[in-house]
């Protein structure tokens, strides 16, 4: 069926856009409908050459030079030009016009559509007004920031780069990003650059980029499509962070690492073991330093969480979803605490507060925790010497010590098998001090776990102290159980030895220094219950937000709390004579004042004060030795408001 110019024109009336006819000398001869309704003009002030009275005089060359050209070539064209509305309103339209030519080619006609684009226009301002507002906003940004449009080719940065690169603005644009890119890294840069720009995709790549004097540092590089309609992209966003202290560290962790290998295969046997326990003390330093630096920080943040729950948890008691919701998270706290402490052990940083003890009596008294921990199909059998030496050791630590050891054995049993805790009186000679280089010789009390497990294949079992090593599969351990039992037993002065062989089971044995002193009395564990006061405390904390918790959390509990943020104000509080009763101080604090030297000052103004220290790491200011200093209380963090209550009724008892 064809359609005839009846029909042709009855359809064109009900199209949505301005549709019209022309004869072959361009006099137009035929409007639709929706011509008339848009312009409220008449057929007769429109045909012919009356189209150009709804033209922007002002675009009316432009548009008369192209359709004349179009007359004489027989091209079709498209072009954006404004039309006048009927009530006297400019919108832009698309314009495309192809002609119409019979069977000898000669053209009868020309066809014109013209589409309002008015919304596009609009979106695509939108765009253009985002953009600036986001340039605008990354000029106060740290990290380079960069824009294109879909072709990839740059062309903006924001001040920062050319601060950093030294470049003039403009001198980057296109491919002049190149210039400042280590000539080694163009190519990667590049190419990883074209096939984000062909898939859509975001784009991430590495690279050295040149300093204004000449230095290159690394940078990884990230951007990201910018869509004004779906699937169109109409700019890319991309940054530039510096990455280049990540870079060194991990290249001499790596570059410590082979050396190390290196030299343990060019060694005698004897020198293997010599490296070995210089090259373990080397990086339990190296960590001990860097776990530090994070405890610190991190604890700090668990605090920040766990003291605003705990407050939050009190505004919602009664709401168990709520409550349900806190707990998960206080869950996630506790196992990011352990965590920390965990990398404190293996790095011997753990604040250590040892105790003269009889390890039999400790061995006896969690004996109920290790059944519950390792489950009935365990058998556990434990044998005490007679006449058995006390040890100076810290007891929580030595009992999460033993949990570690009987629960890797544990999964070394595969949950079924027997478990023998053995403490009794040891000598180390010269002879064994010989072939294990990292003991001294002495007296000890050394306690064994065995089991009756899989053994630990000789090829791996130098390794088995290494921190984040682990047999266990993907996800089922940290890596940190052996490290830090390790950590806990060298900063304690002891001795660590391991026995295995595969198929057989495992025998780990910790020898801990003799102690000729009688067993320190037991304290009572507190009952749970939280108990407040209404005495004065002075908070001394250098990170607000953290300082803001710790006098909710003392407020909540009926104290009066001053707060400062530094030593030397705290000092100051206390110079004034402002009634103070107790100190409660981060160990770590800013300023020339260390805390402990404003404790000692405080304490000589105000002699009955009382002063509790907090830390999520205390560096050496109270803790040398590896013990805390005598007399020293510490609450680490991240603690809890029962903890927090408890500790201090204890100590404002004590004064």
């Amino acid at each position: 069926m064809q359609i005839d110019d009846s029909q042709f024109r009855a359809l064109a009336d009900n199209l949505p856009t301005l549709c019209w006819m022309a004869s072959a000398d361009g006099s137009i001869f035929w409007y639709n409908r929706r011509w008339y309704e848009y312009t409220g003009k008449t057929p007769s002030e429109l045909e012919g050459w009356g189209w150009q009275s709804v033209h922007d005089p002002d675009e009316l060359p432009r548009v008369l030079e192209q359709w004349r050209d179009s007359i004489a070539t027989g091209r079709s064209f498209e072009m954006i030009f404004p039309l006048r509305a009927a009530d006297g309103s400019f919108r832009p339209f698309l314009t495309r016009i192809t002609p119409h030519r019979d069977d000898a080619g000669d053209i009868a006609a020309w066809f014109g559509v013209n589409a309002d684009i008015s919304e596009r226009v609009k979106v695509e301002q939108a765009l253009r007004d985002s953009e600036a507002q986001l340039r605008t906003f990354a000029q106060a940004m740290p990290n380079h920031v960069w824009t294109s449009p879909p072709d990839g080719l740059l062309d903006w940065f924001n001040e920062q780069t050319y601060l950093y690169s030294g470049a003039k603005p403009g001198e980057l644009d296109g491919q002049g990003w190149a210039r400042i890119v280590h000539p080694d890294d163009i190519p990667a840069a590049a190419q990883s650059w074209a096939a984000a720009l062909a898939s859509g995709t975001p784009y991430q790549a590495e690279f050295r980029l040149r300093r204004a004097d000449g230095v290159y540092r690394w940078y990884v590089a990230r951007a990201l499509p910018i869509y004004g309609r779906p699937g169109e992209i109409t700019r890319w966003i991309g940054t530039n962070t510096d990455i280049e202290d990540q870079k060194r560290t991990a290249e001499a962790l790596a570059q410590l690492n082979e050396t190390l290998e290196q030299r343990v295969q060019e060694r005698s046997e004897e020198l293997l073991r010599t490296q070995d326990a210089l090259r373990q003390s080397q990086k339990m330093e190296a960590l001990g330093n860097l776990t530090g630096g994070i405890a610190h920080d991190f604890n700090n943040l668990l605090q920040l969480i766990s003291g605003n729950l705990q407050l939050l948890g009190r505004d919602v008691a009664g709401n168990d979803k709520a409550e349900r919701r806190i707990q998960n998270a206080m869950s996630g706290v506790s196992r990011g605490a352990k965590l920390a402490s965990q990398l404190l052990s293996f790095g011997r940083r753990q604040p250590l507060a040892p105790k003269v003890v009889n390890i039999g009596r400790l061995v006896r008294q969690i004996d109920d925790m290790l059944r519950r921990a390792l489950g009935e199909e365990i058998e556990i059998e434990t044998i005490i010497a007679g006449g058995l030496w006390n040890t100076l050791i810290d007891p929580g630590n030595l009992e999460n010590a033993i949990l570690n050891l009987a629960i890797n054995a544990r999964d070394a049993m595969d949950g079924k098998g027997k478990l023998t805790i053995e403490a009794g009186n040891a000598s180390l000679d010269d002879d064994y001090v010989r072939n294990n280089r990292e003991a001294l010789p002495g007296q000890y009390v050394m306690l064994a776990v065995s089991d009756t497990g899989c053994g630990i294949p000789a090829d791996i079992a130098d390794k088995v102290f290494d921190p984040f090593f682990s047999t266990k599969p993907e996800g089922k351990g940290s890596g940190l159980g052996l490290s830090m039992v390790y950590g806990f037993v060298k900063q304690s002065k002891g001795h660590i030895k391991i026995y295995s062989e595969p198929g057989q089971g495992t025998a780990v044995k910790l020898y801990l220094p003799r102690a000729a002193l009688p067993e320190d009395s037991v304290v009572p564990a507190d009952d749970g219950a939280v108990v407040g006061g209404n005495e004065s405390i002075l908070v001394v904390e250098d990170d607000e937000q953290v300082r803001e918790t710790a006098v909710a959390l003392l407020q909540d509990l009926g104290y009066r709390v001053l707060k400062a943020k530094d030593a030397q104000s705290a000092l100051s509080i206390i110079e004034s004579g402002a009634p103070v009763d107790l100190l409660f101080t981060d160990v770590v604090m800013p300023g020339p004042l260390r805390s402990p030297e404003l404790a000692r000052r405080a304490k000589t103004l105000l002699p009955r004060l009382a002063v509790l220290f907090t830390s999520g790491y205390t560096e050496n200011a109270i803790v040398h030795g590896g013990r805390l200093d005598a007399g020293v209380e510490l609450l680490p963090k991240p603690y809890t408001r029962e903890a927090l209550a408890s500790k201090l009724r204890r100590i404002m008892k004590a004064t």
